[in-house]
């Protein structure tokens, strides 16, 4: 029988033990079958590697388990509490920087002075890029014992020999498995700055970011830039063209395409990330092209009856959430008639359905390019160029 730890990183990274080289071939040839399965158009391209095939993740979490007088940070959930008080396991998909932290963390919050801390902890999560981290405590409550005990804490944090840049506190008190990706703090009451900037940052291909602690961001940062290129090589982007950029997130691809388009006009749903992406146009002020961005849930309604109409030779970008767009969306998108649209999945799982709607509206596979966002694991990052039927 195989112990739990190892079972999560069996789970999480079921790929890590190969050869990069040979689990590109697996990926290659699943993607392959994938596609003759499901009868889809196309031929998926050669699946372009990862600079970095372990240690990428820019962000990682661990959920904590207090027993007894012992904390466990762990890959998987309660059900999977270690019976040999393996208390943390690294993952090879993780900076060895996160390790050095949780192992750090772990050891304190086991202590007696930080036992509040521990016992109201849901998640450990670690966030940044391959120069600094942040650090996020989510927990169940926050009063003023506890967030003075997180101060203490968080002084003991900034003498590590890593970088960490900030620290913070998110509040979930219904104990959610969603860490912070699939839902945001409503008010910022929810979350709390301990030290440090109020923002992480990045830079790609020349464009500044700034981003809120809870935004969704890329987890391997060797492949954001790579990314972006075949984004623009797919679209390929001119002054007479207008670029419609859906599910914008903190502006990421609006801001490293703006120069090459007419105008780009960018949505997302009311939030950080997209406050963030209005704030970033000021940190690229010295690129040309206009942008402008709309804070709006991406519905039907929204589509049809309060965004603008369709503008000069318009192409979309759609990069969806995992669970991909709103049923109706991808009908309503091709009545604006653009003239191509790159829609990105990160995993294979919305591809049938959504190509299936695709082509019922009048749009054909051009490109299908993989890219391995994912080392270790069996995800795919896939972006799929259409344009109408001839």
């Amino acid at each position: 029988m195989v112990s739990p730890e190892p079972q999560a990183i069996l789970h999480s990274s079921p790929l890590a033990h190969l050869d990069y080289s040979v689990e590109l071939q697996v990926k290659d040839q699943g993607l392959s079958g994938f596609w003759k399965q499901h009868r889809l158009p196309g031929r998926p391209e050669q699946i372009i590697r990862s600079p970095k095939a372990r240690g990428y993740r820019t962000t990682s979490k661990r959920k904590g388990f207090l027993h007894g007088s012992t904390l466990y940070l762990l890959l998987g959930d309660k059900g999977a509490l270690p019976k040999n008080r393996q208390y943390f396991t690294a993952s090879p998909l993780e900076p060895k920087e996160h390790e050095v932290i949780y192992r750090f963390l772990q050891q304190k919050l086991s202590e007696p002075a930080f036992r509040l801390i521990a016992g109201h902890l849901n998640y450990l999560i670690i966030r940044g890029n391959y120069a600094e981290q942040a650090v996020i405590f989510n927990v169940d409550l926050m009063n003023g014992p506890l967030v003075r005990k997180m101060k203490l804490l968080s002084a003991h944090l900034q003498k590590l020999p890593v970088a960490i840049t900030a620290a913070f506190v998110y509040l979930d008190p219904s104990q959610s498995d969603y860490y912070l990706e699939t839902k945001r703090p409503a008010e910022t009451l929810h979350f709390k700055k301990l030290f440090g900037p109020d923002q992480l940052g990045a830079t790609y291909s020349g464009c500044r970011y700034q981003f809120h602690p809870t935004s969704f961001s890329q987890i391997n940062e060797s492949m954001v830039e790579t990314m972006l290129e075949q984004a623009k090589e797919l679209l390929a982007p001119s002054p007479d063209q207008s670029l419609l950029d859906l599910y914008c997130g903190y502006g990421l691809f609006s801001h490293f395409l703006a120069p090459a388009y007419r105008q780009v006009l960018a949505v997302d749903g009311e939030g950080p990330s997209i406050r963030a992406a209005d704030a970033n146009s000021r940190l690229n002020k010295n690129r040309p092209g206009q942008t402008k961005f709309l804070a709006h849930r991406i519905t039907v309604g929204y589509l049809e009856k309060t965004l603008p109409p369709p503008m000069v030779n318009e192409s979309i970008l759609l990069d969806p959430p995992r669970q991909g767009p709103l049923p109706g969306v991808i009908a309503s998108l091709a009545r604006r008639k653009p003239k191509k649209v790159l829609h990105i999945f990160c995993g294979v799982d919305q591809i049938p359905p959504s190509l299936r709607e695709w082509q019922a509206s009048g749009y054909a596979v051009k490109r299908i390019t993989p890219l391995d966002m994912f080392p270790g694991s069996a995800n795919l990052e896939i972006l799929i160029l259409l344009e109408p039927k001839a």
